[in-house]
This record gives C-alpha cells, sequence and structure tokens, in this order.
C-alpha cells in the first residue's frame, strides 16, 4: 500500500469520530460527537497558551488534542458518569483503547503510526506538562459544553447514565482534574475551572435542582 492510500484509509477511522456521541448536548439540541469535542478542545489549547505561566510546546499540545480520543472511533465513548455509577466499565474503556491505539500504530507508515501511538500514550499517562494541561483542558471543556444545552437547561443530565455525578462534582467542585489544577498551578486554568463550576451551578438554580 502506498502512503496515499494509507492516509486514505486512516481517515477514514477518522470520519468515524464524527458519529461517536457524548452525554453532552450542543446548543441546538443534537448530541456532542467525539469530533465536535476535539475541535473544540484544539481551540481551547489555542486560547489558553499565550496565558500560561510556564511555556509550553503550542504545537505539541495541539497534536495531543487531535489524537486523545482517537481511540473511541473503535470503541465508542463511556461516560464519566456511567463509569462512575458501573466501575467495571473503566477497565473494558481501557482495555478497548489499549487495543485501538495497538491496530492503529500499523496503519500508518512511518513515522506516523508510531507518533500518533507515542501521543496517546503521553496524554493517557499524563507524562509531560503539555499533556497535563491538555488532559485538564479536555475535562474542562466536557464541563463546559454539558452547561450550553438551550442556554443552560442541565435537567438532561439526570437522564444521563449515572448523571447525578454531573449534579455532584458542580456542587463539591470536586472534579477529577481538580489535583492535576493543583499540581499545575496555572491561574488561567483554576480561572476556567471555576467560572465552569459557577456556571453549572447557576444553571442548577436557573432549574430549580436541587441533591
Amino acid at each position: 500500500m502506498n502512503n496515499a492510500a494509507a492516509i486514505i484509509d486512516f481517515m477514514k477511522i477518522v470520519e468515524k469520530l464524527c458519529a461517536v456521541t457524548r452525554d453532552s448536548r450542543l446548543r441546538c439540541g443534537a448530541s456532542e460527537s467525539d469530533a465536535d469535542h476535539i475541535l473544540k478542545l484544539c481551540w481551547l489549547v489555542m486560547l489558553v497558551t499565550p496565558y500560561l505561566k510556564v511555556k509550553l510546546d503550542s504545537a505539541r499540545m495541539l497534536e495531543l488534542a487531535l489524537v486523545h480520543d482517537l481511540v473511541e472511533a473503535w470503541g465508542g465513548d463511556f461516560s464519566l458518569s456511567a463509569q462512575e455509577k458501573h466501575p467495571e466499565l473503566a477497565e473494558i474503556k481501557k482495555q478497548k483503547e489499549r487495543e485501538a491505539i495497538e491496530h492503529y500504530r500499523t496503519l500508518l507508515p512511518e513515522p506516523l503510526g508510531e507518533k500518533i501511538y507515542n501521543l496517546f500514550m503521553e496524554f493517557e499517562n499524563k507524562s509531560s506538562r503539555e499533556a497535563q494541561v491538555v488532559w485538564v483542558l479536555d475535562r474542562i471543556d466536557g464541563n463546559l459544553q454539558a452547561n450550553f444545552y438551550h442556554d443552560g437547561d442541565v435537567r438532561y443530565w439526570a437522564d444521563c447514565d449515572g448523571g447525578e455525578y454531573y449534579y455532584s462534582y458542580t456542587l463539591s467542585g470536586n472534579t477529577r482534574q481538580k489535583k492535576c489544577l493543583e499540581f499545575l498551578n496555572e491561574d488561567i486554568l483554576l480561572q476556567l475551572e471555576n467560572a465552569v463550576l459557577n456556571l453549572g451551578r447557576e444553571n442548577m438554580r436557573k432549574c430549580g435542582i436541587k441533591i
């Protein structure tokens, strides 16, 4: 297979991300896709990078953002709320992602296959500061998008499998990224986290949600 054919075959995998849906909904009411999320994460990376106190490799951060959910084209998405309610899903998710990234590693000519594999593993292991920042932004974007549906109608969270988890961490501020945020100690990331949590609390108040 020549390089052009290999790239076209790989783009068929990338295209599948447009059909993988997430718990979050778009403002119009449609379910958010992985492709939607990846685009917005890349924008967050670009918008946040100039404000970081520790200067990082912005191009690498964009590559990490592009690759981080690629494995979900293989096995789909398992939402955080569902994993909280059904802990066994976390192991299933890890297994599917290992299978996917090992498969993708072989599909592209070198050095592309190895590069995509290494980027994914860097993100998963949070083995660089760039990966840690993108990992935090990944979660902030998910929380932000969850608040956009119909200008803040967060009642739909209750319809998600284990959706009470979203209400709980919004009120408590005990998000999965909290410890990493404290470690990074980047003002812009802390400000974004607090702004999104406050938006969620305000939307809960407007919707009359109490737990």
